[in-house]
């Protein structure tokens, strides 16, 4: 049997059900690289079963994601996801490649960004359009597609969920101000009128943990609030025409 049990966003977030699998499971495989998981978190998990916790990186659940299933045809596999397991398309194909091989698999859901920021963000979830990512730039890669989706909901009247990318190699989230850096570039490229002074905000650093941090600013204004949201997991949203029960709520994070 494969299980793939979510882990939430901050330490003991895992289900009573997901720790009860975790502790009955013959093997445990932990993925870490899509979502940053913390060491106290990871020390807790292990302290929590008898069986090792083996860190496994990208190339087990892509490239060896059948052989690395294989193991779920006679025994229980337990794969650990930070956040809720199937939002990442990696784990959807874990889940389809178990299935075409005859292998049962479960899914135990957690917490993640998408519905915490979304619900403290106060903004109605049914006038979100599609999120979309921030990605790193290198010297040969400086995708600008974000703000097409930006855009692209803001013509439909809709609330963007921006997600910002980590570095593969140290894990460290990506800084307030290499994001703003970002969509600023992206905008001399696309010459939408959109990123700019006035556009409406709202940050969220570490959304789901108890060193969470909120702020609703403008454009122009976000820079100044860097050094607050130093080291945090960030999230952006821009709210598009935010009703009035919308605005009420936003107001309790306003920053002039």
């Amino acid at each position: 049997m494969l299980y793939l049990i979510g882990l939430g966003l901050d330490i003991k977030d895992v289900s009573v059900k997901g720790l009860e699998l975790i502790k009955s499971a013959d093997r445990i495989l932990l993925e870490k690289y899509t979502t940053p998981l913390s060491e106290e978190y990871l020390s807790w998990l292990r302290s929590q079963t008898t069986n090792a916790i083996e860190l496994i990186e990208r190339p087990a659940l892509e490239e060896r994601a059948k052989e690395t299933i294989k193991y779920a045809q006679k025994q229980d596999l337990a794969v650990l996801v930070p956040g809720d397991p199937l939002i990442a398309t990696t784990h959807h194909i874990l889940f389809d490649i178990a299935r075409a091989n005859g292998i049962k698999a479960e899914v135990v859901h957690s917490s993640s960004i998408f519905s915490a920021a979304i619900g403290e963000s106060g903004l109605d979830v049914y006038r979100f359009g599609p999120p979309t990512t921030i990605a790193r730039w290198s010297a040969k890669y400086r995708p600008v597609s974000f703000l097409d989706v930006i855009r692209m909901n803001i013509s439909s009247n809709q609330h963007s969920l921006i997600l910002l990318d980590i570095d593969p190699d140290t894990k460290a989230p990506m800084a307030l101000e290499d994001a703003l850096r970002l969509l600023s570039l992206a905008e001399d490229e696309r010459h939408y009128g959109i990123i700019k002074g006035q556009l409406p905000i709202l940050i969220l650093g570490n959304v789901g943990k108890a060193d969470k941090l909120l702020a609703y600013t403008n454009f122009g204004s976000a820079r100044g609030l860097a050094d607050k949201f130093t080291g945090k997991t960030l999230t952006l949203i821009i709210p598009c025409n935010p009703n009035f029960a919308e605005n009420e709520g936003l107001s309790h994070f306003a920053i002039a």
